[in-house]
């Protein structure tokens, strides 16, 4: 992925790349300079800090040669017959701190977005020390939240400075994104106040703006179950088995693309999936672990025998992973199919569809749970979670045996 204002070269290293202003193009078109650094996460940091730094003093420069040279002088350091007391570090400086001790068993993609959102916030109020964030900082960050370009860091956006993006017609994140960053932002503050880096959370009671759009519908309606199905009968591979162990199993898209021939297995009577986090997966919660019966339907449309033919395949479906997520590329043929075909709920929606149809179907709440692998609820859902599975099959297939989705 592209990080705004830098240049990667074939060495690994990043250099920092600055378009020159119109009305300071005498100078120059670009700017480039070394950032002294092959990881991407300080690559960000610096590059912010960079071009903030770099609008600040154009107004004034001569050439472009006194600019690179300003922006490479490092502050001299005053004799003083005492040590100066260290600052205090920058937000991003301490950030691995935080990923090492808070996230270290998180999941790279948790890593990945809460260091996005702190370089969302880097790029929009630059990277103070830990100290100087304050209610103000936290007033404008989430302001400013508010217009800030969804794809930023894709296509034509990845290479514009943020004006030049906002100068323009350009889409925004949406609330529900903008929630997300200012939560992961927060969560990051709250573990500065926590190890002494700043003095209270500025965030606690500053949220973006609500928004008061209609929340989407999430659970599938049986007419675009049947539009959905009807327009894919002739789809093969991934396309066609996994919307129909979506609504057969309510497991989650990401479950079931990494799926492997061995993770289809027998007990007595009952064929059945192994759903877990072996081998690099990647598993919501200790809940997630867990034994989902095959409906009948699945093995009269041949799903044994697709087993059977991939045997010898490390996984079931043909999907290349992207940065360890078999569901990403899935995921976003899913969504412009749903566009094409006028249906609102996604893949997910199938779990809202399943647990809904088993509720009005008599199914128990405890089995629901069981089967869709939601986490522990209360203190008696805790007690007997690591018991033996393979007891559960016999409800568990009972259970699914009742969806009846006519496909």
């Amino acid at each position: 992925m592209a990080i705004p204002f830098t240049v990667r070269k074939p060495s690994g290293a990043y250099h920092f790349r600055w378009r020159i202003p119109a009305d300071y193009q005498h100078l120059g078109v670009e700017l480039r300079l070394s950032l002294a650094t092959t990881d991407k996460h300080e690559a960000r940091a610096k590059a912010a800090n960079l071009r903030l730094k770099a609008e600040s003093l154009i107004h004034d420069a001569e050439s472009l040669d006194e600019l690179r040279q300003q922006l490479s002088e490092r502050p001299r350091r005053r004799h003083t017959p005492r040590q100066a007391p260290a600052p205090n570090p920058t937000l991003s400086a301490l950030w691995e701190r935080y990923a090492s001790h808070q996230l270290v068993d998180a999941r790279d993609r948790t890593r990945h977005q809460s260091r996005h959102a702190l370089g969302v916030m880097v790029e929009l109020v630059g990277d103070m020390p830990a100290d100087s964030f304050d209610k103000a900082a936290a007033r404008d960050f989430v302001e400013r939240l508010a217009d800030y370009p969804a794809r930023r860091s894709l296509g034509r956006q990845a290479s514009m400075t943020l004006d030049e993006i906002q100068a323009g017609d350009y889409q925004r994140i949406s609330a529900t994104t903008q929630n997300n960053i200012s939560t992961l932002v927060s969560s990051y503050a709250a573990w500065l106040v926590n190890f002494g880096y700043l003095g209270a959370n500025p965030l606690t009671g500053i949220k973006p703006k609500r928004s008061k759009a209609t929340a989407k519908r999430k659970t599938w309606t049986r007419d675009e179950l049947a539009l959905w199905f009807d327009a894919h009968q002739q789809a093969t591979g991934w396309r066609y088995w996994l919307p129909l162990l979506g609504v057969y199993t309510g497991a989650r898209l990401e479950e079931l693309a990494a799926l492997a021939p061995g993770d289809v297995l027998q007990h007595g009577d009952i064929y059945h999936i192994d759903i877990h986090g072996r081998d690099g997966r990647q598993i919501k919660n200790a809940g997630s672990w867990r034994l989902v019966p095959i409906h009948s339907r699945l093995i009269e449309l041949g799903l044994l025998d697709l087993v059977a033919s991939r045997k010898e395949n490390e996984r079931l479906f043909d999907v290349e992973p992207w940065q360890g997520r078999y569901g990403f590329k899935p995921s976003k043929w899913f969504t412009r199919q749903r566009a094409k075909l006028g249906i609102a709920p996604d893949f997910h929606g199938y779990r809202h569809t399943v647990a809904e149809e088993l509720r009005l179907r008599g199914g128990q709440g405890h089995a629901i749970s069981w089967l869709l692998g939601h986490s522990a609820q209360s203190m008696t859902d805790h007690y007997g979670s690591d018991g033996d599975k393979l007891q559960r099959l016999p409800m568990l297939y009972e259970l699914v045996e009742r969806l009846n989705w006519g496909i």
